[in-house]
C-alpha cells in the first residue's frame, strides 16, 4: 500500500510540473523585438488517483524577452514558483491529511524560436504586418532547485531535471497582427524528459520515468480589440515510473479540455483566466482539473 501511495505522489507532482510546462493558448504568439514581460500566475491543480487527493497552489513569477536571432523573432524566459502541496491519502488506516509549507518549487529556464513566418519586426512593423503560417521550436530547463526533503512524501521541489521540447505551429487569420477579429489555429507537440531521483522518498533507492508525450490544440479568436478567447485540450501519453527498475504500470494517456478567457484593459496589461478538465485517463480512478490565471505587464 506504501508503494501505491508513494507511486500516485509521484504521479501527483508530475502533473505539477505538467502544468507549470504547459504555457497554453497564445504561448508563442508573435512578439514586437525588445518586448519584455513580467507575469504572475497562479496554477491551482486539483488531482485524485488511486483513492487519494492532492492539490497545488503555485504562484510563478516569470520575465521573458523577445530577442532576433538569424533575422527571426525568438525569446528567453526565466520563472521560479512558489507554493504549496496538501493531500488526503488513502490508506488501510483511513485518510491521512499532509500540507506543506509554502516554499520554492524548481527554477526553470527557456527559449524559444520562430523558423517559419516569424520574422523580427518593430513595433510599427508589427502593427502593419500580415501574419499566416508560423512554425519554430522551444525548450524549456526545470533544474532540481526546489525545496525537497527525502523524508516528506510531499515536495514541490523534484530533485531532478526535467526538459520539455516543443514544436510550436499555428496560423493565423488576420489582415495584421492588431485585427480584431484575429483567429488563430494551435498546435503543439511537446515531449518531456525527466532526470532520476536518486534520494526518493520510501524504500526506493531511484525512482525514474520515462518521457511524456503530449499534443496541444487551441483556437482562439479576438472578440474585439481588447478582449480574446479559446477552446483548449490537450492530449497526453507516457510518462510510466519505475522504482529501482521496476516499471510501475501506470503509463499515463491523458486528455483535457478546457477555455481561455483574455483581456488587455491597457496595451501594457494583459489578463488571462484558463479552465482545464480531464475528461479521460488510463489510470485507475484518476480525475482533475487545472485552473490557472496570469497578470501580464508589457514594456
Amino acid at each position: 500500500m506504501l508503494i501505491r501511495v508513494v507511486v500516485a505522489a509521484v504521479a501527483f507532482f508530475s502533473s505539477v510540473i505538467g502544468a507549470l510546462a504547459q504555457d497554453g493558448a497564445r504561448a508563442y504568439f508573435l512578439l514586437p523585438e525588445d518586448t519584455n514581460i513580467i507575469s504572475l500566475t497562479m496554477n491551482l491543480l486539483h488531482t485524485e488517483v488511486a483513492g487519494s487527493e492532492f492539490d497545488a497552489a503555485v504562484l510563478t513569477p516569470s520575465y521573458r524577452r523577445s530577442i532576433e536571432l538569424f533575422g527571426n523573432a525568438g525569446s528567453v524566459l526565466i520563472g521560479i514558483p512558489v507554493g504549496s502541496l496538501d493531500a488526503s491519502l488513502a490508506t488501510p488506516i483511513g485518510v491521512i491529511d499532509l500540507e506543506t509549507d509554502p516554499a520554492q518549487g524548481d527554477i526553470f529556464v527557456g527559449a524559444a524560436l520562430g523558423l517559419v513566418g516569424s520574422p523580427s519586426l518593430s513595433l510599427m512593423e508589427f502593427a502593419q504586418y500580415k501574419p499566416g503560417f508560423r512554425a519554430g521550436v522551444a525548450a524549456k530547463l526545470f533544474l532540481p532547485t526546489g525545496d525537497y526533503d527525502s523524508n516528506r512524501l510531499l515536495n514541490l521541489g523534484g530533485n531532478r531535471w526535467s526538459l520539455e521540447l516543443s514544436l510550436p505551429i499555428s496560423y493565423v487569420l488576420a489582415d495584421t497582427m492588431i485585427d480584431p477579429e484575429l483567429t488563430t489555429f494551435e498546435l503543439v507537440p511537446v515531449v518531456q524528459f525527466f532526470g532520476d531521483n536518486d534520494d526518493p522518498f520510501g524504500p526506493a533507492n531511484i525512482v525514474s520515468q520515462d518521457p511524456l508525450f503530449s499534443l496541444q490544440g487551441h483556437i482562439t479568436r479576438n472578440l474585439s480589440r481588447t478582449v480574446w478567447a479559446s477552446i483548449d485540450g490537450t492530449y497526453k501519453y507516457g510518462g510510466e515510473l519505475s522504482s529501482d527498475g521496476v516499471d510501475q504500470g501506470n503509463t499515463q494517456e491523458v486528455v483535457t479540455l478546457g477555455a481561455t478567457l483574455g483581456w488587455s484593459p491597457t496595451p501594457a496589461l494583459a489578463l488571462r483566466a484558463s479552465f482545464e478538465q480531464t475528461v479521460y485517463s488510463k489510470l485507475p480512478d484518476s480525475s482533475g482539473h487545472l485552473i490557472r490565471a496570469t497578470a501580464a505587464y508589457r514594456f
